[in-house]
């Protein structure tokens, strides 16, 4: 018991904590991650998996959905379609915005606690290394909001490298949660009109997602690659 409470038992513990968490996350791919996105990907599916929870439909979907922001055992799209087709535009938008707040709470919990051993267990290290303009700690805010309002920038691995810096968990909750909205309510609007089987208007506004989303990309992209261009020029003048 004394071992426990030593430097190296409690390395002891994070380590295996961390293992454990690794072969959750495996479990999780393997056995549900491709079911489930086979029968999120079709709503009609999903709304006969939900109804046989009864009036706790709404908590298992609010857990999946912090599961998923936390594992990333899923996409998020079919999810946010999906809770669009059952629980409408504003119904979806809530229950997507309340799990994905719990699962990032979840994640900078557990990173600001445990550092780089735990981000390095869900994210690479090129891709943390891709990031590393987030270290600018007076635009970091300013940053963020943009990262998560513009469609088709990889926000996933981001909220992880949150956790190393001095943002406070309740700004970032704040700052991300409300640039998220116009991504998520395209999709649980195209969800809901597939309710309605306006199939039409549902197609419509997957494109237009779909094309500001490619835009998005196409600026991140280049954006990051001057950013590079420009650092790789100061540290040959150097």
């Amino acid at each position: 018991m004394n071992f426990l409470k030593t430097k190296n038992g409690k390395r002891v513990l994070v380590l295996a904590g961390l293992l454990l968490l690794g072969i959750v996350v495996l479990t999780l791919y393997l056995t549900l991650g491709k079911k489930l996105y086979v029968m999120f990907s079709n709503s009609v599916d999903f709304r006969l998996w939900l109804e046989q929870f009864g009036r706790w439909d709404e908590v298992v979907f609010v857990g999946i959905r912090a599961l998923q922001t936390v594992v990333k055992f899923i996409p998020a799209e079919p999810l946010e379609i999906g809770s669009g087709y059952v629980y409408g535009i504003w119904g979806g938008l809530f229950y997507c915005m309340l799990g994905t707040e719990i699962g990032s709470f979840i994640i900078l919990f557990i990173t600001k606690l445990f550092g780089m051993k735990v981000i390095n267990l869900f994210v690479s290290q090129e891709k943390i290394d891709s990031i590393k303009f987030l270290q600018n700690e007076s635009k970091l805010k300013t940053t963020l909001f943009f990262i998560y309002l513009i469609p088709g920038t990889p926000k996933d691995f981001i909220t992880y490298f949150i956790g190393k810096t001095k943002v406070k968990i309740s700004h970032f909750l704040i700052i991300t949660g409300i640039a998220r909205i116009p991504s998520i309510i395209t999709s649980t609007w195209c969800g809901a009109e597939l309710g309605e089987k306006n199939y039409l208007r549902a197609a419509i506004i997957f494109g237009v997602t779909l094309a500001i989303s490619l835009i998005g990309t196409f600026f991140y992209k280049k954006f990051f690659e001057k950013k590079d261009t420009d650092k790789n020029e100061q540290t040959s003048h150097n």
